[in-house]
């Protein structure tokens, strides 16, 4: 585990004698408490989907996969970049996103941990032979 920019300054500040042991330790509690956010009442991992949205002049692709699956098996989350358009693929790595990159073991417990929900990233594509391309990426 990383340790926080903060928390090394605390860890710092003890040992320089510029705070007490246990003004560190509470300021450190503090610093917890902030860190963590409970996970969003009333959502089950077993009740939520990533859903990917494909819409485009050629096809509409729906893919809904639930959360629990791509816990048990994350390397399946690697098969949504095959539903989506070779062009869409391309702009969207040139914008910084490729889906073979992504943690998806990651992303559900961060879904789990209740620190990402809803949308996640959308693209819209005018794709000068196959028109008007949209991808849509969320949780819910």
């Amino acid at each position: 585990m990383i340790m926080s920019d903060e928390k090394s300054k605390l860890l710092q500040m003890v040992r320089d004698g510029k705070i007490s042991i246990e003004e560190g330790l509470e300021l450190l509690g503090a610093l917890d408490d902030t860190g963590s956010r409970p996970p969003i009442p009333g959502k089950k991992l077993g009740d939520r989907f990533l859903r990917v949205r494909v819409d485009s002049a050629e096809a509409k692709v729906n893919v809904n996969i639930p959360l629990i699956l791509l816990k048990v098996a994350s390397q399946l989350g690697n098969m949504i970049a095959g539903y989506i358009p070779e062009e869409a693929r391309r702009e969207m790595a040139g914008k910084g996103l490729d889906f073979s990159k992504i943690d998806f073991e990651e992303l559900v417990n961060l879904v789990d941990q209740g620190l990402v929900d809803g949308k996640l990233f959308d693209v819209d594509i005018e794709d000068p032979k196959k028109g008007k391309i949209r991808v849509e990426v969320y949780v819910e």
